[in-house]
C-alpha cells in the first residue's frame, strides 16, 4: 500500500511530483477571508482541505455549528484551487 512520504519539501505521495498543501479549519461561517486563504494555499501545490466535525466546533468555540459537516464540506469543494478536501 502507498503511503504519504516525508521529503525535504513537505510530504509527497509515492509517484506523484506535485506538492500536497493540507489546511485544516471548521470553517462553519464561510467567508471571503477563508476563501483568500484557500486560493493563496493553493499557488503553493493541490489543496487539500481537511474540515473539522461538528464536535471540534462545539469543543473549539463552545457553540453548535450553524452548517452541518456535510453542508461545510460542499462549500469547500466548491471553491476554486481546492483539489479535495
Amino acid at each position: 500500500a502507498s503511503v504519504w512520504r516525508r521529503t525535504p519539501g513537505g510530504m509527497e505521495w509515492p509517484g506523484s511530483s506535485a506538492k500536497k498543501v493540507l489546511v485544516s479549519g471548521c470553517f462553519d461561517l464561510l467567508h471571503s477571508g477563508h476563501v483568500e486563504f484557500f486560493q493563496e494555499a493553493a499557488t503553493l501545490g493541490e489543496l487539500y482541505v481537511r474540515i473539522g466535525t461538528s464536535d471540534n466546533v462545539q469543543a473549539l468555540k463552545g457553540r453548535a455549528p450553524m452548517y452541518s459537516d456535510e453542508e461545510r464540506l460542499f462549500m469547500v469543494r466548491q471553491i476554486k484551487g481546492v483539489h479535495n478536501a
